[in-house]
């Protein structure tokens, strides 16, 4: 694999095939949230890809529209209003073609809140270790070569399950 290989398929893939940890660190709130996502077992490297589009879109959107409205200079208006119809597009596109996957995504947060001398944890911080900690390390030997795919995704599919559905 060369190296252009690799960057694209970490751009299109994630640096997860099982999904993705959200993590916004302490802000002005005193509050921290991890999320767990988990996308459903057997998801291939297309569907992926379109449900990072449309978690990336609603920031990749504006950018968009943004250059949209910058290149209709001589009609600002109408730069505006495609910049505004590219955005809303995306947005109707994306959820179209994520309809049957969005609902089987399953997640798990888990909030930190720093403001009152000792952490006050809330979620289900166990459930929340023990998923991210077999996810990563399947992921981990899957890639060293030490378990097969499907040993793998079975795994997945075992954190899957013991996370509350929607």
């Amino acid at each position: 694999m060369t190296a252009v290989e690799g960057v694209r398929t970490r751009i299109v893939d994630g640096p997860h095939r099982w999904g993705r940890l959200d993590v916004r660190p302490v802000g002005r709130t005193m509050w921290e949230t991890r999320t767990l996502v988990v996308y459903p077992p057997g998801t291939d490297r297309h569907e992926r890809l379109l449900l990072r589009l449309a978690h990336a879109w609603p920031l990749a959107g504006v950018v968009v529209a943004g250059a949209a409205t910058v290149a209709w200079t001589s009609a600002p208006v109408l730069g505006a209003l495609v910049g505004f119809a590219l955005y809303a597009l995306g947005f109707l596109v994306l959820r179209s073609m994520t309809r049957r996957l969005r609902p089987l995504v399953r997640s798990l947060t888990v909030t930190t809140f720093h403001g009152s001398g000792r952490p006050e944890v809330h979620g289900q911080v166990h459930l929340f270790a023990v998923s991210l900690d077999a996810l990563s390390a399947f992921e981990d030997a899957l890639r060293a070569g030490r378990v097969d795919a499907v040993a793998f995704e079975a795994a997945w599919g075992h954190v899957w399950n013991a996370l509350p559905a929607r």
